[in-house]
Protein backbone atom coordinates (compact mmCIF):
# COMPACT_ATOMS: atom_id res chain seq x y z
CA UNK A 1 0.00 0.00 0.00
CA UNK A 2 1.32 3.47 -0.94
CA UNK A 3 -0.34 6.68 0.18
CA UNK A 4 0.63 10.34 0.37
CA UNK A 5 -0.23 13.28 2.59
CA UNK A 6 0.25 16.99 1.93
CA UNK A 7 -1.05 18.74 5.03
CA UNK A 8 1.49 21.57 5.04
CA UNK A 9 3.63 21.83 8.17
CA UNK A 10 1.66 19.13 10.01
CA UNK A 11 2.13 16.47 7.32
CA UNK A 12 4.80 14.21 8.80
CA UNK A 13 3.19 14.13 12.24
CA UNK A 14 -0.36 13.94 10.92
CA UNK A 15 0.42 10.55 9.34
CA UNK A 16 1.22 9.05 12.75
CA UNK A 17 -2.52 8.51 13.11
CA UNK A 18 -2.43 6.55 9.82
CA UNK A 19 0.53 4.50 11.07
CA UNK A 20 -1.36 3.56 14.23
CA UNK A 21 -4.51 2.61 12.32
CA UNK A 22 -2.66 0.52 9.71
CA UNK A 23 -0.75 -1.49 12.30
CA UNK A 24 -3.45 -1.88 14.96
CA UNK A 25 -6.54 -2.29 12.80
CA UNK A 26 -5.36 -3.40 9.34
CA UNK A 27 -2.71 -5.92 10.37
CA UNK A 28 0.32 -4.25 8.78
CA UNK A 29 3.64 -5.50 10.16
CA UNK A 30 5.63 -2.54 8.89
CA UNK A 31 4.88 1.03 7.81
CA UNK A 32 7.62 3.24 6.37
CA UNK A 33 7.20 7.01 6.52
CA UNK A 34 9.35 9.13 4.20
CA UNK A 35 9.03 12.88 4.58
CA UNK A 36 10.50 15.14 1.91
CA UNK A 37 9.80 18.63 0.67
CA UNK A 38 10.36 20.76 -2.40
CA UNK A 39 13.11 23.32 -2.61
CA UNK A 40 12.45 26.69 -0.99
CA UNK A 41 10.74 28.92 -3.55
CA UNK A 42 10.13 32.63 -3.77
CA UNK A 43 6.43 31.93 -3.28
CA UNK A 44 7.09 30.29 0.10
CA UNK A 45 9.34 33.14 1.21
CA UNK A 46 6.79 35.70 0.04
CA UNK A 47 3.94 33.95 1.85
CA UNK A 48 5.75 33.76 5.18
CA UNK A 49 7.13 37.25 4.69
CA UNK A 50 3.68 38.76 4.25
CA UNK A 51 2.63 36.96 7.43
CA UNK A 52 5.60 38.52 9.27
CA UNK A 53 6.70 35.06 10.35
CA UNK A 54 9.98 34.43 8.56
CA UNK A 55 13.20 36.19 9.55
CA UNK A 56 15.75 37.39 7.02
CA UNK A 57 19.41 38.34 7.41
CA UNK A 58 18.31 41.95 6.89
CA UNK A 59 15.77 41.69 9.73
CA UNK A 60 18.39 40.31 12.09
CA UNK A 61 20.96 42.96 11.13
CA UNK A 62 18.51 45.83 11.56
CA UNK A 63 16.70 44.71 14.72
CA UNK A 64 19.06 42.25 16.39
CA UNK A 65 16.13 39.82 16.57
CA UNK A 66 17.02 36.13 16.44
CA UNK A 67 14.85 33.07 15.82
CA UNK A 68 13.35 31.66 19.01
CA UNK A 69 10.06 30.51 20.50
CA UNK A 70 7.99 31.51 23.53
CA UNK A 71 10.21 34.54 24.10
CA UNK A 72 9.17 38.18 24.51
CA UNK A 73 12.12 39.58 22.53
CA UNK A 74 13.30 37.02 19.99
CA UNK A 75 11.02 35.04 17.68
CA UNK A 76 10.16 33.92 14.19
CA UNK A 77 12.10 31.43 12.11
CA UNK A 78 14.29 30.93 9.10
CA UNK A 79 12.90 28.71 6.33
CA UNK A 80 14.78 25.42 6.35
CA UNK A 81 14.81 22.21 4.37
CA UNK A 82 14.75 18.69 5.70
CA UNK A 83 13.86 15.07 5.15
CA UNK A 84 13.34 12.12 7.44
CA UNK A 85 12.64 8.41 7.18
CA UNK A 86 11.20 6.28 9.96
CA UNK A 87 10.21 2.63 10.06
CA UNK A 88 7.33 1.59 12.31
CA UNK A 89 6.73 -2.07 13.12
CA UNK A 90 4.13 -4.07 14.98
CA UNK A 91 5.08 -5.60 18.31
CA UNK A 92 4.96 -9.04 16.72
CA UNK A 93 7.37 -7.99 13.97
CA UNK A 94 9.74 -6.37 16.48
CA UNK A 95 9.84 -9.59 18.51
CA UNK A 96 10.15 -11.83 15.45
CA UNK A 97 13.15 -9.99 14.04
CA UNK A 98 14.62 -9.05 17.45
CA UNK A 99 14.61 -5.32 16.69
CA UNK A 100 15.79 -2.65 19.13
CA UNK A 101 13.30 0.21 18.63
CA UNK A 102 14.21 3.85 19.19
CA UNK A 103 10.77 4.52 20.68
CA UNK A 104 7.19 3.27 20.81
CA UNK A 105 4.38 5.18 19.15
CA UNK A 106 1.71 5.18 21.83
CA UNK A 107 -1.05 7.04 19.99
CA UNK A 108 -1.82 9.99 17.72
CA UNK A 109 -4.70 12.30 16.90
CA UNK A 110 -5.52 15.11 14.46
CA UNK A 111 -7.87 18.06 14.92
CA UNK A 112 -8.89 21.40 13.46
CA UNK A 113 -10.36 24.70 14.59
CA UNK A 114 -12.43 27.41 12.89
CA UNK A 115 -10.46 30.38 11.56
CA UNK A 116 -10.77 33.04 8.92
CA UNK A 117 -7.39 32.55 7.22
CA UNK A 118 -4.84 29.86 6.45
CA UNK A 119 -2.37 30.67 9.21
CA UNK A 120 -4.66 32.24 11.79
CA UNK A 121 -4.83 30.48 15.15
CA UNK A 122 -7.34 30.72 17.96
CA UNK A 123 -5.60 32.52 20.81
CA UNK A 124 -6.76 29.94 23.36
CA UNK A 125 -5.10 27.15 21.35
CA UNK A 126 -8.37 25.34 20.62
CA UNK A 127 -6.91 23.22 17.79
CA UNK A 128 -3.85 22.20 19.77
CA UNK A 129 -6.03 21.38 22.79
CA UNK A 130 -8.34 19.17 20.71
CA UNK A 131 -5.35 17.27 19.29
CA UNK A 132 -3.78 16.76 22.72
CA UNK A 133 -7.09 15.73 24.28
CA UNK A 134 -7.89 13.34 21.44
CA UNK A 135 -4.51 11.66 21.63
CA UNK A 136 -4.74 11.20 25.40
CA UNK A 137 -8.32 9.89 25.22
CA UNK A 138 -7.80 7.39 22.41
CA UNK A 139 -4.42 6.26 23.74
CA UNK A 140 -5.73 5.96 27.32
CA UNK A 141 -2.85 8.19 28.42
CA UNK A 142 -2.90 9.93 31.78
CA UNK A 143 -1.87 13.52 31.12
CA UNK A 144 0.38 13.69 34.16
CA UNK A 145 2.47 10.90 32.57
CA UNK A 146 3.57 13.27 29.77
CA UNK A 147 6.85 14.84 30.85
CA UNK A 148 8.41 16.15 27.63
CA UNK A 149 6.73 18.28 24.94
CA UNK A 150 8.23 18.80 21.51
CA UNK A 151 6.37 21.92 20.48
CA UNK A 152 5.53 23.15 16.99
CA UNK A 153 7.39 26.21 18.21
CA UNK A 154 7.52 28.53 15.20
CA UNK A 155 8.12 31.54 17.43
CA UNK A 156 5.46 33.65 15.73
CA UNK A 157 3.32 35.81 18.00
CA UNK A 158 0.17 33.83 17.17
CA UNK A 159 1.73 30.40 17.71
CA UNK A 160 3.50 31.48 20.90
CA UNK A 161 0.18 32.51 22.38
CA UNK A 162 -1.97 29.67 21.03
CA UNK A 163 0.37 26.74 21.62
CA UNK A 164 1.47 27.90 25.07
CA UNK A 165 -2.15 28.45 26.12
CA UNK A 166 -3.08 24.96 24.94
CA UNK A 167 -0.15 23.24 26.64
CA UNK A 168 -0.60 25.06 29.92
CA UNK A 169 -4.34 24.31 30.06
CA UNK A 170 -4.15 20.63 29.04
CA UNK A 171 -3.57 19.12 32.46
CA UNK A 172 0.13 18.36 32.05
CA UNK A 173 2.22 18.41 35.24
CA UNK A 174 5.95 18.82 35.92
CA UNK A 175 6.92 18.77 32.25
CA UNK A 176 9.49 20.50 30.06
CA UNK A 177 9.00 21.82 26.53
CA UNK A 178 11.41 22.54 23.70
CA UNK A 179 11.42 23.70 20.07
CA UNK A 180 13.81 22.76 17.27
CA UNK A 181 12.84 25.38 14.69
CA UNK A 182 15.12 28.10 16.12
CA UNK A 183 17.97 25.61 15.71
CA UNK A 184 17.29 24.02 12.30
CA UNK A 185 14.77 26.35 10.67
CA UNK A 186 11.18 25.62 9.74
CA UNK A 187 11.39 22.52 7.55
CA UNK A 188 7.65 22.61 6.91
CA UNK A 189 6.46 19.25 5.56
CA UNK A 190 9.15 17.25 7.38
CA UNK A 191 9.17 19.22 10.60
CA UNK A 192 6.97 17.17 12.94
CA UNK A 193 8.63 13.79 12.48
CA UNK A 194 12.12 15.18 11.84
CA UNK A 195 12.07 17.17 15.08
CA UNK A 196 10.74 14.18 17.01
CA UNK A 197 13.61 12.03 15.77
CA UNK A 198 16.11 14.74 16.73
CA UNK A 199 14.59 14.86 20.21
CA UNK A 200 14.88 11.08 20.59
CA UNK A 201 18.54 11.29 19.54
CA UNK A 202 19.19 14.11 22.02
CA UNK A 203 17.51 12.14 24.79
CA UNK A 204 19.86 9.23 24.08
CA UNK A 205 22.68 11.73 24.70
CA UNK A 206 21.09 12.61 28.03
CA UNK A 207 19.51 16.01 27.27
CA UNK A 208 16.34 17.78 26.32
CA UNK A 209 17.82 20.82 24.56
CA UNK A 210 16.95 24.36 25.52
CA UNK A 211 15.24 26.61 22.98
CA UNK A 212 17.82 28.64 21.09
CA UNK A 213 18.02 32.40 21.67
CA UNK A 214 15.78 32.56 24.72
CA UNK A 215 16.34 35.86 26.53
CA UNK A 216 14.41 34.86 29.67
CA UNK A 217 15.11 32.19 32.26
CA UNK A 218 12.47 29.51 31.89
CA UNK A 219 12.49 26.02 33.36
CA UNK A 220 9.35 24.88 31.49
CA UNK A 221 9.74 26.29 27.97
CA UNK A 222 13.40 25.61 28.30
CA UNK A 223 16.02 28.32 28.12
CA UNK A 224 18.71 25.79 29.07
CA UNK A 225 19.17 22.09 28.33
CA UNK A 226 18.10 19.65 31.04
CA UNK A 227 18.34 15.95 31.78
CA UNK A 228 15.31 14.15 30.30
CA UNK A 229 12.62 13.53 32.93
CA UNK A 230 11.13 10.04 32.95
CA UNK A 231 7.76 9.90 31.21
CA UNK A 232 6.01 10.07 27.87
CA UNK A 233 6.82 12.44 25.01
CA UNK A 234 4.16 14.64 23.39
CA UNK A 235 5.01 15.87 19.91
CA UNK A 236 2.94 18.67 18.36
CA UNK A 237 2.59 20.13 14.87
CA UNK A 238 0.31 22.60 13.12
CA UNK A 239 -0.32 23.19 9.44
CA UNK A 240 -1.82 25.86 7.25
CA UNK A 241 -5.53 25.33 6.89
CA UNK A 242 -5.80 24.97 10.67
CA UNK A 243 -4.60 21.38 10.98
CA UNK A 244 -3.29 20.30 14.38
CA UNK A 245 -1.54 17.02 15.17
CA UNK A 246 -0.43 15.39 18.40
CA UNK A 247 1.52 12.17 18.74
CA UNK A 248 2.61 10.52 21.98
CA UNK A 249 5.78 8.42 22.16
CA UNK A 250 7.53 6.39 24.79
CA UNK A 251 11.31 6.51 24.59
CA UNK A 252 12.98 3.10 24.87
Amino acid sequence: MITTDASACASSLKVMMDVEVLIKHYGFDRVIVLTVEDGVSNAVLEFFGQAHAVLTAKDEAETGRKPSAFDSKNGGFYVGQGAALAVFESEQSVNRFQRTPKARLVTAYNASEPSTNAIGQCEDGDGFKKAIGGACFHGKVMRHDIKIVKTHGTGTASNNKAEKAAIMSSGLQDFVATSYKPKIGHTMGSSGLLETLLLLDDMKKGIVPGIDNRTETDSVFLSESVKPPKGLILSLAAGMGNIYSAAIFEGL
